[in-house]
């Protein structure tokens, strides 16, 4: 167990989570500024390993649904999150054990544990993806057969609505309705599941893996290291790969929300003079980057934008023009790389005309022309 009682800990989870949710998740700004806030109650938040819960305990992800944008322009009230809480509890007619974000990104990161902080009720160092996704059914919650419904989805108004459908595609459609209908931006606890299931198809350790990985950034700036280098060695220490796949500047960039999700385009370009372009596609998140045409990482790969000289991440609706930044490609989760969730969370469930290749095999290929 580990409590979150430091707003230097706050704000490297939330850096380490930006980064993890490859330009999706929200920004963590309100988030942040909200668990802030609950510690100078004297709140904590607590994080614990899944194992340390009973195989029949009841856990729920807590959310934020809609396009970042317009998430970036709610405020989120103490009321609207214990209302929901209230509203769950009632709606599945038992008592929450724990909480556990549905994806690790910037603010889907922060909403779990400022609720811990309010309730006491302990968040599980994990998620349903290893990163942020734009649909309810892309997550290995949903994957495995954990349900995404029934769910409870709340605005700021106190608007409620409960959604129970045959499958996570259709609460996919009807939760993106309802939001659009609420003014594209929901919170909503959904996937109930038990101990065991969150368990077995739980990606774990994300949300201790967000505070190691801000407090490196954080690290590295105070010391006057190369933050850069700092990041690599500790993403490529264990058995995943990471590498940097371009540095320069934007060069063009459109941002629109379009469906309830934030759809755009980034253009790069380098420093100094040079043809080179290099294109990141964006729903929700950063899907494919491609260098003069060519493919050089693709969803579930990670696709990361950092400041070039902070080594901050950065959301997708924060890229603008004439930015000066570092793309950083990391392998996805083995879970992630399976058959069976590429056939959900794989390139063409995105509109690509191409298959999954692994971030390294791409790497190579680059290296070897």
């Amino acid at each position: 167990m580990q409590t979150i009682e430091s707003l230097e800990d706050i704000q490297d989870i939330a850096r380490g989570a930006v980064l993890l949710g490859t330009g999706g998740g929200g920004d963590p700004y309100i988030g942040e500024l909200f668990l802030q806030a609950q510690l100078k109650k004297g709140r904590k938040a607590t994080i614990i390993d899944v194992h340390s819960l009973k195989d029949d305990a009841f856990i729920v992800s807590i959310a934020g649904i809609g396009s970042p944008p317009v998430l970036l322009e709610h405020l989120v009230s103490e009321k609207l999150l214990v209302k929901l809480l209230a509203r769950a509890e009632s709606a599945y007619g038992r008592k929450i054990d724990a909480l556990i974000s549905a994806e690790i990104g910037g603010a889907n990161s922060m909403f779990p544990l400022a609720l811990s902080a309010i309730s006491g009720i302990p968040v599980i160092d994990g998620d349903g993806i290893g990163r942020a996704v734009p649909h309810i059914h892309m997550t290995t919650f949903s994957i495995f057969g954990v349900k995404a419904t029934p769910c409870v989805l709340m605005d700021e108004s106190g608007n409620v609505v409960t959604v129970d459908t045959i499958d996570d595609h259709t609460a996919e459609e009807v939760c993106r309705v309802v939001t659009g209908a609420l003014g594209a931006c929901l919170f909503a606890a959904l996937y109930p599941m038990s101990g065991k299931q969150a368990k077995d198809f739980a990606v774990l350790g994300t949300l201790l893996q967000a505070l190691q990985i801000g407090r490196r950034i954080r690290q590295a700036r105070v010391e006057s290291t190369n933050v850069f280098a700092a990041l690599l060695d500790y993403l490529n220490a264990g058995e995943r790969f990471a590498t940097i796949l371009f540095e320069g500047k934007i060069v063009d960039v459109s941002h629109e929300t379009r469906g309830g999700w934030h759809i755009g385009r980034a253009i790069l370009a380098r420093a100094i003079d040079s043809t080179d372009r290099f294109v990141i596609e964006i729903k929700n998140e950063f899907t494919i980057a491609r260098l003069n045409g060519r493919t050089v990482a693709i969803v579930p790969d990670l696709i990361c934008v950092l400041d070039a000289e902070s080594g901050e991440p950065l959301t997708g609706e924060m890229l603008h023009y004439g930015q000066r930044v570092r793309v950083l490609g990391y392998s996805a989760p083995p879970l992630l790389r399976g058959s069976q969730c590429l056939q959900v969370i794989g390139p063409r469930m995105f509109g690509f005309d191409e298959d999954f290749v692994p971030l390294e095999e791409l790497a190579q290929r680059q290296a070897g022309e």
